[in-house]
C-alpha cells in the first residue's frame, strides 16, 4: 500500500448501506425524512475501512460489507445480515431526497471501478477462503473482516484453527506482488511475507499471519535489510522483470517530467502556477535525474512504497510487507517514501543505516552525497506513482491519490528553490 500519515483528529463518515438493487437503503427517521448512519471515528488511522464495518454493525445492528468509497467520508457498503436496532430501519431510497443518497444513485459506476467495489466480490473473497483452508485440512473460525479497502487494493483477515490468513487483492498492473514474494522468499523467507495460496484469474493471493503488527519498531534494523535484498539482487535483476516488475531508469523519470508539468494542477491546487518556473524546475530535476545517473550505483529492486506501516519487527528479524509497486530501478529512491513522515534527527540516522549496506559500492561520503543528489528525483518518482495512479482510476477515485501527489509536488518545488536546505529527510513531518 501506498505512504501513510496517521492523523491526530476524529473523523466523521457518512455509509451508504444499501439492498442489491438499491430500492432499500438504511437509516434513521430524523425530521422531514430519514438520515443516512454517521459515525464518528476516534481517528483517520487505522483508515476508516478498518474501522467502519464493525462501527457500523454496533451502531445500526446490521453487519456489512464495504463497497465504494465516495471520496474520504463517504462509503457505500452491502448488507450481510442482521436486523435494524438502535432507531435504524429500511427506507425507500426515494424518501432521502437531495444530498449524498440521491448523488449516488444519479452517478454512473466508474468504468475503473476495481472489483472489490462491486457487489458480491466480498462474498466470492471469503468462499475462496474457505476452499483453500479446506484443501490445507484448516477451517474458518471466525467472520472475514476488511482490513484495508481502497481504490489500490483490498485486505481481508481471516481467523483459522491454524492461525490468521491474508487475502490481498490489488489492480492489474500489480498482480506481480505474489510472485514476487514467492521469488524473494527462497533467499530471504523471514523478511517476507509466507504466499500460502494465489488465484491469478481473481488476483487475489493468501499469506499467513506476520507474527508481528506495523509499524515497524527498530527502524533500523528495517533499512539494513532492504539493502540487504537490494543489493543480493543487483545484477540478477532478469529474474524481476520476468516476473513483471517494470524497469524504471532514471532517463525514464526524467522523460515523464514534461508530460507532469503539463498537469498544472499537481503543482498549483489553489490557482495557476508560474509556467516560467515550471519549466526551470523541470529542467533543473532532469539534471538531477542525469547527475544521479553519473554515481556509479547499480539498478536494483526498489519496494516502491516503502514506509514504517509496510515493515513489522520480529523475533527472526524485520518483515517488509505490500511489495505491489516493486520496480527494478534506483536503489536510493526508496528512501524518499521512507521519510516522509520522519523528523530531521530521524532522518539522519536512518539515512545512515540505510546507506551502510551500500558500502561495499562507494564510500560513506560518496554515498551521502548520492543521497543528496537522490532527493529530489526520490520525490519525482513518488510524483509519478501517485500521478499514474489517479490517471489511471480517473476522476471518480483521484481524490485517493492527488493530496499525496500534491505533498511530493511541493517537495520537489521546495527543494528546487532552496527551502529545505541541508535537509537529510523532508521539511519537518508531514
Amino acid at each position: 500500500m501506498t505512504a501513510t500519515d496517521a492523523a491526530a483528529g476524529p473523523v466523521e463518515v457518512e455509509v451508504i448501506v444499501a439492498s442489491a438493487d438499491r430500492a432499500r437503503i438504511l437509516g434513521r427517521r430524523a425530521g422531514a425524512g430519514p438520515a443516512l448512519p454517521r459515525l464518528r471515528l476516534a481517528s483517520s488511522w487505522p483508515p476508516p475501512s478498518s474501522q467502519l464495518p464493525a462501527a457500523v454493525a454496533a451502531a445500526t445492528g446490521v453487519a456489512v460489507a464495504l463497497l465504494d468509497p465516495l471520496d474520504a467520508t463517504v462509503f457505500v457498503a452491502e448488507p450481510l445480515g442482521g436486523e435494524p436496532t438502535g432507531g435504524y430501519a429500511w427506507f425507500d431510497a426515494r424518501a432521502f431526497g437531495a444530498g449524498t443518497v440521491r448523488d449516488w444513485l444519479d452517478r454512473p459506476a466508474p468504468g475503473t471501478r476495481p472489483p472489490w467495489f462491486r457487489p458480491g466480490w466480498y462474498a466470492g473473497a471469503v468462499d475462496w477462503i474457505d476452499a483453500v483452508l479446506a484443501q490445507r485440512g484448516e477451517r474458518r473460525t471466525g467472520p472475514v473482516a476488511q482490513i484495508r479497502h481502497w481504490t489500490t487494493s483490498c485486505v481481508l483477515c481471516a481467523p483459522t484453527s491454524a492461525g490468521r490468513v491474508f487475502l490481498k487483492a490489488g489492480l492489474p498492473h500489480l498482480a506481480h506482488e505474489p510472485q514476487l514474494v514467492g521469488h524473494l522468499a527462497r533467499s530471504w523467507p523471514d523478511a517476507v511475507p509466507e504466499v500460502l495460496a494465489h488465484s491469478p484469474d481473481h488476483g487475489w493471493w493468501l499469506s499467513a499471519d506476520f507474527g508481528a503488527q506495523p509499524p515497524v519498531r527498530d527502524a533500523a534494523s528495517a533499512l539494513r535489510m532492504l539493502a540487504r535484498i537490494q543489493v543480493g539482487t543487483v545484477d540478477r535483476t532478469g529474474p524481476l522483470r520476468e516476473l513483471g516488475c517494470p524497469t524504471v531508469t532514471l532517463d525514464d523519470l526524467a522523460g515523464r517530467v514534461p508530460a507532469l508539468l503539463r498537469r498544472a494542477e499537481l503543482w498549483q491546487p489553489s490557482g495557476a502556477p508560474d509556467r516560467g518556473q515550471l519549466t526551470r524546475v523541470g529542467m533543473w530535476l532532469q539534471d538531477r535525474c542525469a547527475e544521479l545517473d553519473d554515481v556509479d550505483l547499480p539498478l536494483s529492486l526498489v519496494h516502491g512504497d516503502f514506509h514504517q506501516h509496510n515493515a513489522a519487527s520480529r523475533p527472526a528479524g524485520p518483515l517488509l510487507f505490500d511489495w505491489s509497486f516493486a520496480a527494478v530501478s534506483h536503489p536510493l529512491l526508496d528512501l524518499g517514501g521512507w521519510l516522509h513522515a520522519v523528523g530531521e534527527a530521524d532522518a539522519r540516522r536512518h539515512v545512515a543505516a540505510y546507506l551502510e549496506g551500500w558500502r561495499r559500492f562507494a564510500p560513506p561520503g560518496v554515498l551521502l552525497e548520492a543521497w543528496r543528489v537522490a532527493r529530489p528525483v526520490a520525490a519525482l518518482f513518488e510524483l509519478v506513482k501517485f500521478a499514474d495512479l489517479a490517471e489511471r482510476m480517473g476522476p471518480a477515485y483521484e481524490f485517493d491519490y492527488l493530496p499525496m501527489a500534491f505533498r511530493w509536488a511541493r517537495r520537489v518545488r521546495d527543494a528546487f528553490a532552496g527551502r529545505d536546505g541541508q535537509l537529510t529527510g523532508w521539511p519537518g513531518p508531514q
